[in-house]
């Protein structure tokens, strides 16, 4: 099988080098004004977290850093030593979850001890957690590209969703189609978009309609989603046997 492409990590501070006394033992070095005290990843963890909760509530170009820094309870020169600026941080709220996407697709489809049915049922089950997982991004996407005529996300996701997650499915879905696992007959690039669809736009449409059809985004509800649409698309894109 092909290798895959590498994915790229949320950014992090460059590594620090550990000084060392007169005695020679090892010494952390001095922290300048501002820089962060504990566990750096965790600090990035908050301002990342802290980012995603504002832009969800009021759109990310509305939320100022220093409002995005006082929710992460860091200062706001956080943002510029983690992520260099605003842009910087934009964009690795998007890459956190695409690189976790990429990832775990990837090892369904390296993982050669499954058999085609069961990646079927693991990449639907993947997805459908994975959105549940973070359930900003669907409303995020829902604010920022379809309320919006111009939006800077459309440029941002367009580029490490395409390259990312989904160019893994579309070439998984075409090696399944050789092997005679899915059906030859389906467009690999439209069967991406409809597995990825199936598995998403729930999350963005049940918080609108829930009271209206009785079905809630309760704890249940991703369980429920996953069984749902692995019956649903098992005799939709599975080969077909030759039997009677």
């Amino acid at each position: 099988m092909s290798s895959l492409p590498p994915t790229e990590p949320v950014a992090r501070p460059p590594s620090k080098s550990i000084g060392k006394t007169s005695g020679g033992s090892a010494q952390e070095p001095s922290r300048g004004p501002g820089r962060p005290r504990g566990d750096d990843g965790e600090v990035a963890e908050r301002l990342l977290t802290a980012a995603t909760e504002l832009s969800v509530e009021q759109g990310f170009d509305t939320c100022g850093l220093r409002e995005i820094a006082a929710r992460a309870e860091v200062s706001p020169g956080m943002i510029a030593y983690y992520f260099g600026d605003r842009q910087g941080l934009y964009e690795a709220m998007f890459q956190r979850v695409l690189d976790r996407i990429s990832q775990k697709v990837a090892a369904l489809i390296e993982d050669s001890s499954t058999d085609g049915d069961d990646r079927i049922d693991e990449l639907l089950r993947l997805q459908v957690a994975t959105v549940a997982a973070d359930p900003w991004l669907p409303k995020l996407i829902i604010r920022e590209v379809l309320a919006k005529t111009e939006s800077s996300i459309k440029t941002e996701l367009a580029t490490p969703a395409g390259q990312g997650p989904m160019k893994l499915m579309i070439r998984w879905i075409e090696e399944e189609q050789s092997r005679g696992v899915l059906r030859a007959d389906l467009d690999p690039k439209m069967l991406a978009m409809t597995l990825v669809s199936v598995s998403a736009f729930p999350f963005m449409l049940l918080p609108i309609i829930d009271d209206e059809i009785g079905l809630s985004l309760d704890d249940e509800f991703p369980d429920r989603l996953i069984e749902h649409n692995q019956r649903l698309l098992a005799r939709g894109i599975r080969a077909l046997s030759e039997g009677p």
